[in-house]
């Protein structure tokens, strides 16, 4: 996060440039409120204090929370206050918002404490959006001023509903009905208003127009895509990928093969499949003309994996983009799949380790021949991955299974580590054998207890070696022993079989930053070794990616 007395700087310093006039001071009377007019609020912002920005968001929050229902505002004074402050806290909110992603532990208590900072604040900022939008509708007569200011807070008011929705989504909580409330009664006005594809630059510096519809629905688009399969830092990326393509977004108010999903104006409830009648409180939307925006983005990062996406955020690697661009096609697409698998209620407990290292050893292995074993100890790699782990494994409650899924409630003193993608080994009571997960879904209920689905990847997974050339390791940035010479380079990977337990159809996992497309290898299986090609990169998390790969006929 930015050094606390910057970003004050920039907010003063947005404040002596925001709006650009004062016509508010030829209205007479002063409203009950410390924020009665524009100098006074940028007095006020200027005495924020410097070193404790926490202590300025919250203050600023609470101005919100109060502005929208402070008697003796003119809706001008209102309006432009309440975007003045959004405007001079963006820098402070979105330092926040990286300091979370950081470490976004659901259990963590200092997590915890920042996620409630910039969700108030998102909050608050929702609703002043929306008690001025109130007030415009209950009065009939309106000054230029005041109209002119409409488009730019509808977007506004949209972006702080997708900010508040996306940090529910990133703590994987019930959405709050009044999130879809406020949706619908955006929706309504820029209708009835005829803003709803009005231009606007959102922010100071901003160079992207955006229009109220558009961000209605990078927000609709957000929350469809199945955010609860992703960590919280891969639904950031999917908000920013749905900012930057929302111009491809449709909504039409009949259903439409371009337009899986509905809204429904009146019921102001979560968006569903599009189905049944239309009425006339009814809009279906869809992102199915992003698909061969995204698809383009997909195969740039795919083809060159140190390519960077930049306009997506460069703090984010390109590895984890490819995850979130490939789920997004899935999701996206005119026929998205169903979201769940039909589970089974069972009261059991398995053990659960997390790592990949600590999973590689304690899977089935097979060992290298002693020749090889003499050349990976002679070249001094690999071997970390060969070293005695201290551990101990947690024992999870799983309330419900399916047929490659498990359900857990997790206990308050569990799974500290636990985030979307993060690889697990199971051992079920009764099975001297690990399985290979990856945690799948999470679910936050009202009673704060976290609940979990783990997609069982593999059960006779194998631990294995890869063996490469030198000379074909040296396309490979970090793997800088290589030589030319017939010198091994071994890399530790786990082999899962497919569903039908076939080795045909196999992936790898291996080590974060290990794959290299085309990049050949021996998959040493004693007796059975063979040579494989790295073909995709199918998905990654904390420490490891999964990988394709072909089998290469021998010659």
């Amino acid at each position: 996060m930015r050094h606390s007395a910057d970003i004050l700087n920039i907010m003063r310093h947005l404040c002596d440039g925001a709006l650009g006039y004062n016509m508010f001071s030829l209205f007479e009377g002063k409203p009950d409120h410390p924020l009665f007019n524009i100098d006074e609020a940028k007095r006020l912002i200027a005495e924020l204090p410097e070193d404790d920005p926490r202590k300025a968001l919250d203050d600023i929050t609470f101005w919100l929370d109060s502005i929208k229902s402070a008697k003796g505002f003119h809706p001008e004074l209102r309006v432009a206050i309440i975007l003045l402050l959004d405007e001079t806290t963006l820098a402070l909110y979105t330092g926040f918002l990286h300091q979370y992603l950081a470490a976004p532990h659901l259990q963590d208590f200092k997590g915890v404490h920042q996620w409630q900072g910039i969700h108030a604040y998102a909050k608050a900022l929702a609703e002043a959006c929306a008690a001025c939008v109130e007030e415009y509708r209950a009065t009939d007569k309106h000054s230029f001023e005041l109209r002119q200011q409409m488009p730019l807070l509808c977007v506004r008011w949209a972006r702080a509903i997708g900010e508040q929705m996306k940090l529910e989504l990133m703590r994987y909580l019930d959405i709050e009905p009044t999130v879809w409330q406020q949706i619908a009664a955006c929706q309504r006005f820029i209708e009835a208003e005829q803003i709803a594809e009005s231009m606007v630059l959102a922010y100071t510096g901003n160079v992207i127009h955006a229009s109220p519809q558009r961000e209605l629905l990078r927000a609709l688009m957000m929350y469809v895509a199945a955010p609860d399969e992703l960590a919280p830092d891969q639904i950031e990326v999917s908000y920013r990928i749905a900012g930057r393509l929302c111009s491809f977004f449709d909504l039409k108010p009949a259903a439409d093969a371009d337009c899986p999903y509905q809204f429904d104006l009146t019921a102001a409830v979560a968006p569903q499949r599009a189905h049944g009648e239309p009425t006339a409180d009814m809009r279906y939307f869809g992102a199915v003309r992003a698909l061969v925006a995204v698809e383009k983005i997909e195969k740039q990062n795919e083809d060159d994996p140190v390519w960077q996406e930049r306009r997506f955020g460069s703090e984010f690697t390109p590895g984890g983009k490819l995850t979130v661009l490939k789920h997004l096609l899935t999701w996206w697409a005119a026929q998205p799949p169903l979201h769940h698998q039909d589970h089974r209620g069972i009261n059991t407990t398995v053990e659960v380790i997390h790592g990949f290292r600590l999973i590689s050893q304690m899977v089935t292995r097979i060992e290298l021949v002693a020749a090889d074993a003499e050349q990976q100890k002679s070249n001094k790699m690999g071997l970390a991955a060969d070293e005695e782990i201290d551990f101990s494994a947690e024992v999870w409650t799983v309330s419900d299974i399916s047929l490659d899924e498990i359900g857990i409630k997790l206990a308050k003193s569990a799974g500290a580590w636990v985030k979307v993608g993060d690889l697990c080994g199971i051992k079920t009571q009764n099975n001297p054998l690990w399985w290979v997960g990856a945690i799948r879904r999470i679910h936050t209920d009202a009673a704060d207890n976290v609940h979990l689905v783990v997609a069982v990847l593999a059960k006779k997974p194998l631990s294995i070696w890869l063996r490469a050339l030198g000379k074909g390791a040296e396309k490979a940035s970090n793997w800088e022993t290589s030589s030319g010479s017939f010198q091994y380079t071994y890399l530790p990977a786990i082999l899962m079989p497919d569903a039908q337990n076939s080795l045909h159809n196999a992936t790898l996992l291996m080590e974060t930053g290990a794959f290299v497309p085309g990049n050949f290898y021996q998959a040493l299986m004693g007796d059975n070794s063979r040579d494989i090609k790295l073909v995709r990169l199918m998905a990654e998390g904390e420490d490891y990616e999964q990988v394709g790969i072909e089998w290469v006929s021998p010659n």
